[in-house]
């Protein structure tokens, strides 16, 4: 395969998956395959930008990066209503299974947000034996959802809210969809998410957590230490990397933070033969 970016449609029954494709440059030796899954909704827009510049880095360093737009989102097939949590997750097999066909060695899925909750749900429900690269990953699907939920009433209060009569979660509950901010929630995705939460996936073979936030609050999360005590009982090296930066996911301007970049790529340089050593 040639260096540089390339976009490209995976074929899959109800259409295609638009993936673009980021290949080491000639000569620079080959480390293994990353699988980046987004994040929800305005968040995956937002992200673009450090997503990119994390990729270029990555694939400068020997990493066969891919970048898959998940049903309904981005430039693959159908509308957002249409996806559920369940074909997501397909979405992350499929995506892992065309990286497996490249023959490039060990594979790490890089999960932002609600995608590192998808990777890891992904990994265990699928066997995947991947490592995880998680960019502060969601660990509560439910809690991620009531979040976005939220937002109607943010709309409703300025009259812009699509159906002022029902909320969202009655729609829902009623097994009809649910427009929030511009996007339909179907009741497989939100019944999905309601029902995933990170855990400690015992077949992983390593994991990398990146977390972002503001002076004074780099330290380790509750939810964080809890999957780290349950990760190393199973024997699963885990590396913790705190950095100072905006939440790039919700500015409004486009933000980047280059802490994050270069601690992920110090992180990903070792692979995960060396996160197996002892300290």
């Amino acid at each position: 395969m040639t260096s540089g970016i390339q976009a490209f449609h995976l074929p899959v029954p109800d259409g295609f998956r638009f993936c673009v494709l980021r290949a080491p440059p000639a000569g620079v030796e080959r480390k293994g395959g990353v699988v980046h899954i987004p994040a929800f909704g305005e968040e995956m827009n937002r992200s673009r930008r450090m997503v990119a510049l994390q990729a270029d880095l990555l694939a400068a360093d020997g990493w066969l990066v891919m970048q898959i737009d998940p049903l309904g989102t981005g430039d693959s097939s159908g509308d957002f209503g249409d996806a559920g949590w369940d074909a997501w997750l397909a979405d992350v097999k499929l995506a892992v299974d065309w990286m497996r066909g490249q023959e490039v060695g060990e594979i790490w899925l890089w999960g932002l947000r609600l995608g590192g909750l998808l990777a890891a749900e992904a990994v265990r429900r699928f066997d995947l034996r991947c490592g995880l690269l998680l960019w502060q990953p969601v660990t509560s699907g439910k809690q991620h959802l009531q979040q976005f939920l939220r937002l109607w009433k943010a709309a409703r209060i300025v009259g812009k809210a699509v159906d002022e009569t029902r909320s969202p979660q009655q729609r829902l509950d009623a097994g009809e969809p649910a427009e929030v901010a511009g996007y339909s929630i179907s009741p497989a995705l939100a019944g999905g998410m309601q029902h995933a939460a990170l855990s400690a996936v015992a077949a992983v073979p390593a994991v990398h957590w990146l977390h972002i936030g503001a002076p004074g609050a780099l330290e380790p999360t509750p939810a964080f230490a809890r999957l780290h005590e349950a990760w190393t009982a199973r024997e699963v090296p885990v590396s913790f990397a705190a950095v100072e930066g905006p939440p790039f996911w919700q500015t409004q301007e486009i933000e980047e933070v280059s802490e994050l970049l270069a601690r992920t790529r110090a992180l990903m340089a070792a692979g995960i033969d060396a996160a197996r050593r002892p300290a």
